[in-house]
């Protein structure tokens, strides 16, 4: 298992193909508690972030959920095949409330099936030194 540290910076996923479908879509405006009205919520993209990085184990408990931003290049529509690829941008370490804290700023980009960029996101992940602990 790698260490979480400014060394991870530059390192990317493996890239995700996901199909857009309605079904898709139509369940999480349920679950955000929007109408569904046949076209994709611009927050969607979020559930296509789950490429993993090789080698290295994020903690599942503790983590923070920082901040997220999306950048869109083309709409993303139902049916759409897209290709998501995660890069860490930086890593870096700050004192806080809760002590000890990483942060990792990783970007998603998804592309469709001809390449062409559809959305940019970047998140903010915060690791509380407890979380990091075995």
């Amino acid at each position: 298992m790698m260490v979480i540290d400014e060394k991870l910076a530059g390192l990317e996923s493996r890239p995700v193909t996901v199909k857009i479908t309605e079904e898709r879509v139509r369940r999480f405006c349920e679950a955000i508690g929007v109408t569904y009205d046949g076209t994709v919520p611009p927050t969607f993209v979020g559930t296509l972030l789950g490429g993993t990085f090789p080698g290295l184990e994020l903690p599942l408990q503790g983590v923070i959920h920082g901040a997220q931003d999306f950048t869109y290049h083309q709409p993303v529509n139902i049916g759409d095949t897209l290709s998501c690829t995660r890069r860490i941008l930086k890593v870096f370490r700050r004192e806080g409330k809760l002590g000890l804290m990483t942060f990792l700023v990783i970007e998603t980009k998804g592309f469709d099936l001809a390449g062409e960029l559809k959305f940019t996101s970047t998140s903010t992940i915060i690791i509380p030194q407890r979380g990091l602990e075995p």
